[in-house]
Order: structure tokens, then C-alpha cells, then sequence
């Protein structure tokens, strides 16, 4: 079946299967349900595939033969778009779109450096970050709502996949850390990992640095009882100044919130940093921004 000759039933399965529903793809796209209904159905007909999975409700999900379907056609779209911007920023003057994900956490410690370069360099290019959590994050790079991911290292999700470049960008010290009040009258007795669980501990909570944190703590047997867990790094730091806890911070942050960290016999995790990205649908701006990183790293 000749796509050239039949894209509009393509494209009317493509912004279903995007939003996994007739009724949303025809809101976000101005086309009318019945016809894409129609499109979609006429697609399956002449392909002699089912493509979608329905209920009652309408999509559940996409088949096997669906799936790869989609898979086809998103990347055929983003090349149209990648080739589209990149052709009209062949000169200095650069414009358009530059979205980057990334953790709340590294947001505030790491990206703002990458970005007033980046910013001063192409002034015309509008720039958008996302934050959230660690599998979403994953979910919008492979769907492309987001062009560039920046994450811990090692990311299980992206580490085998063929088509996904993934640099070590940064690394992150940690330490736990308290109010110097705190240090003063507790800290001779906080020599180890194995002392912690003695006092009130805050830790990030449900954070890939709390994953590396659990992983490092394992082979010793230790296995740390937080009385609350913050998804914040400033209002943990907050919480333990007023409430004499020890928390769990990267050391720059330390400094930062006016903390002391204590200094414990073993040895604390690093935190790896990395930006990962589409080999072969980055597209220019994206691009310059890698390049722009990777040459500060």
C-alpha cells in the first residue's frame, strides 16, 4: 500500500495512536472523530492488520503490528521535522525550539551553567525543561516530547537500546549533613553509615539518589529507617535545621544551605550524570546544546 498515495490514512492513525484515543486526537488536531474513525478503520482494512486493540471504552492499546506501525511513522515525522528546522537554521542566526528533562535536583545544581551559555550563544532559540520523575522522563524522550533527557547514570531503560547516545556529562559527591548545632553536640558520635539509623534521618524520597544510596548500603547490611522522606533538597535542609535531623544531601547543596557534613568512616556514593539523546534524530539545535556540554564537561 503505497503511503505517498494514502498519507492521510497514516496520519489520521498516527495522531490516534499518539494520543491513544479518537476523541483526543480530533480535540488537539481540529479533524473531525468520525472521519478519523473511518481513516483508521480503512487503514486496517486495505493493510488486512489490526492495528489497534479496542474495548468498550474505546483504546485499550496498540497491537504488535500497530506498535511497529507507529514506531515507523514517528520516526519518519521527526526526520520531516528535524529537517525542516535544521534547514532553516543553516546560518548563525539560529530560532526555534529546544526542550530538554531532566530531575528536579539536577535542574538546580547542574543546568543552569549549560544554559546561560547556551543562551548567550543562540538568544533566538526558545527553550523549555521539563521535570519529573525518573520513568516518565523516559517516556518523553522516546515519544519526543522531550529533545534532549539529563539524568543519573546508569539508566537502566536507555543503556541497551541501539539508538540512544548516552554521555557522562558531571558527577555529584554526597554526604549526610545537619544544622551546626546539631554537629556540635552529635557528631563524635556519629563515626558510621551503621550509626545513622541512632537519629532522625530525612532522606529524597522516591529518587534515583535514594536508589544509589539503598545500593551502596546494601552490602553492608544496612538499611536506613527515615522518619520522612522529601522529593526537595531546600526544604530537607529547611525541615532538619528547625527539626535537628540529619539528611541526605549532594555536598554542594551543604554549603549552600548552610549545613555541615558529617564525616563518616565509609566511603559515600557518586552520583553520575549524563544527557542521553537520539542518534539518529537529533536534530541541530539539540545538537549544539550536546556539543556545548560536552565540551565544558
Amino acid at each position: 500500500m503505497n503511503i505517498k498515495e494514502n498519507f492521510n490514512l497514516y496520519y489520521s492513525f498516527y495522531i490516534v495512536a499518539s494520543e491513544m484515543s479518537f476523541s483526543k486526537a480530533a480535540a488537539k488536531y481540529l479533524v473531525d472523530q468520525s472521519n478519523l474513525s473511518h481513516d483508521v478503520k480503512e487503514l486496517e482494512n486495505n493493510l488486512n492488520l489490526n492495528l489497534l486493540n479496542r474495548n468498550n471504552k474505546g483504546i485499550k492499546n496498540l497491537t504488535t503490528d500497530g506498535l511497529r506501525l507507529f514506531n515507523y511513522l514517528d520516526k519518519l515525522f521527526q526526520e520531516h521535522d528535524n529537517f525542516i528546522r535544521d534547514y532553516l537554521n543553516k546560518g548563525d542566526d539560529i530560532t526555534g525550539e529546544l526542550v530538554i528533562g531532566t530531575t528536579r535536583n539536577i535542574a538546580d545544581n547542574r543546568l543552569a551553567n549549560y544554559l546561560n551559555e547556551f543562551y548567550k550563544l543562540y538568544p533566538k532559540v526558545k527553550i523549555k525543561i521539563f521535570t519529573d520523575s525518573a520513568n516518565n522522563l523516559n517516556e518523553f524522550l522516546l515519544s519526543h516530547k522531550i529533545d534532549i533527557l539529563i539524568d543519573y547514570l546508569p539508566n537502566i531503560n536507555f543503556s541497551k537500546k541501539e539508538d540512544m547516545e548516552i554521555e557522562t556529562i558531571s558527577k555529584f559527591e554526597t554526604a549526610f549533613a545537619c544544622s551546626k548545632k546539631y554537629y556540635d553536640k552529635y557528631s563524635k558520635d556519629i563515626k558510621s553509615l551503621k550509626d545513622l539509623n541512632k537519629y532522625k534521618l530525612v532522606i529524597p524520597g522516591s529518587s534515583r539518589r535514594k536508589q544509589m544510596l539503598d545500593e551502596a548500603l546494601q552490602p553492608l547490611n544496612i538499611k536506613l529507617k527515615p522518619i520522612i522522606e522529601m522529593p526537595d533538597s531546600k526544604c530537607m535542609a529547611e525541615f532538619i535545621k528547625e527539626n535537628d535531623c540529619l539528611g541526605y544531601f549532594i555536598k554542594e547543596e551543604i554549603e549552600e544551605y548552610g549545613l555541615v557534613a558529617l564525616n563518616l568512616e565509609e566511603s559515600m556514593p557518586v552520583n553520575y550524570i549524563g544527557i542521553i539523546y537520539p542518534r539518529s534524530t537529533i536534530n541541530s539545535i539539540s545538537k549544539k546544546f550536546v556539543e556545548l556540554v560536552l565540551k565544558n564537561n
